[in-house]
């Protein structure tokens, strides 16, 4: 096959996006992979190692949210596996970084401001996913105002 070039240097479009607004949205992880992180270490975790996921909005055309979970942070990774239905198996859960990817979950974003000035969106936590709703439940009536109500005829007027 023959491919024909010039040497004129090509143009880049350099489109800046804007970053997500704060609040809950509606994401996919467009990608996840497992590495380390040198600002994730910890005495638990020496190396950083990390779950790293890149997540999109699915309205607007936003800059990616960033989201490394250091493996010494449990709670944070069943509160991602709890966002997407996955169960966990007793006090662990096994997160897949292949079995991720495409995935849509609800994440709250905020803001944070880094001391160069700099602001980026952060997941703020991971919305839980609603399978099934939890039942309604009903106010118990106060023991005392039961007491008060069945010493009183029909016709009494408590005022």
């Amino acid at each position: 096959m023959d491919f024909t070039f010039n040497d004129e240097p090509t143009q880049t479009v350099n489109i800046e996006r804007d970053i997500v607004p704060a609040g809950v949205h509606t994401m996919t992880i467009r990608h996840a992979e497992e590495g380390p992180n040198q600002y994730k270490t910890s005495d638990e975790n020496p190396q950083g190692l990390c779950l790293k996921l890149r997540l999109a909005t699915t309205t607007g055309d936003y800059r990616f949210v960033f989201d490394d979970i250091p493996a010494h942070l449990g709670w944070r990774a069943k509160q991602l596996a709890d966002a997407l239905g996955v169960a966990a198996n007793g006090a662990t859960v096994s997160l897949d970084p292949a079995t991720l990817e495409g995935r849509e979950l609800t994440v709250e974003v905020s803001h944070y401001t880094s001391k160069a000035g700099k602001t980026s969106a952060v997941v703020k936590k991971y919305v839980k996913a609603s399978g099934t709703p939890k039942p309604a439940t009903q106010a118990k009536p106060r023991p005392q105002a039961a007491k008060v109500a069945a010493g009183m005829s029909d016709d009494h007027i408590p005022f």
